[in-house]
């Protein structure tokens, strides 16, 4: 079972695909049962998708660090050297890819909201849920390969 975990195609493909099927899933039965059961607006996951990849990547970053600072207290680990650059150049880059990333949800809310929408009520296709999607999911790929 480790080895299926392991895969570039599991990180890549079926952590995505789960993802928005269970998102698109708890929007669609989470709605009032008076209404029709689905709307154009529920396959809108982008921007929760790129928000929870934040959230993630934020929360592996502050793992790296603790373990940074465990690994740096200890003397007698072989390879100490190696595992503290690791973790170094790991961490080196971490404001800036939190930057990018808060920059491009900014940026991707503000193309949802000034043309994303085809009236006060829906969606438009394109720049209101295929853009943001393709966003949302390729964020989430980047931090599942970011952690792997």
């Amino acid at each position: 079972m480790n080895e299926v975990f392991a895969t570039s195609y599991f990180r890549n493909i079926v952590i995505p695909s789960v993802t928005v099927f269970l998102c698109v899933f708890l929007k669609i039965v989470s709605r009032n049962d008076r209404y029709k059961t689905y709307k154009r607006e529920d396959f809108a996951i982008g921007l929760d998708l790129s928000i929870s990849a934040l959230i993630i990547f934020i929360a592996d970053s502050i793992n790296c660090a603790i373990q940074l600072k465990l690994v740096s207290e200890l003397k007698s680990v072989p390879q100490l050297e190696t595992i503290v650059n690791q973790l170094n150049n790991k961490l080196i880059d971490v404001p800036w890819i939190i930057l990018v990333f808060v920059c491009s949800i900014w940026f991707t809310s503000t193309l949802v909201r000034k043309i994303g929408w085809k009236n006060d009520s829906e969606l438009r296709l394109f720049c209101g849920i295929i853009l943001p999607n393709i966003f949302g999911i390729s964020s989430l790929v980047f931090v599942a390969n970011w952690i792997g």
